[in-house]
């Protein structure tokens, strides 16, 4: 199953759902820029994500980057067993 992206500008929360890896890694990269863009995203929720890999992390990584209008940086939510396994993984679960 692909991953499937939903921004909701009134919540700013950019969702995803099923397989964040190598192969939805472009499309990901610009559902993120998209909402970005809007200067409404505020969070990315992950409660969705059915696998990631390095390829997925790396956009999520790019995520927590991103500093949104009054400075605060876009957070990153509600994780999936999967995603919490690959933050662990990395040494990323203290700063998730």
């Amino acid at each position: 199953m692909s991953a499937v992206a939903d921004f909701d500008a009134g919540t700013g929360c950019l969702s995803f759902r099923g397989e964040l890896t190598i192969y939805e890694a472009n499309s990901a990269s610009e559902h993120l820029c998209s909402a970005f863009g809007t200067g409404e995203l505020r969070n990315v929720d992950l409660g969705g994500v059915t696998e990631l890999d390095t390829a997925g992390l790396q956009i999520l990584l790019l995520a927590r980057r991103l500093e949104v209008p009054g400075s605060e940086t876009v957070a990153l939510v509600n994780h999936s067993e999967a995603v919490r396994e690959v933050f662990e993984l990395a040494g990323l679960e203290s700063q998730s």
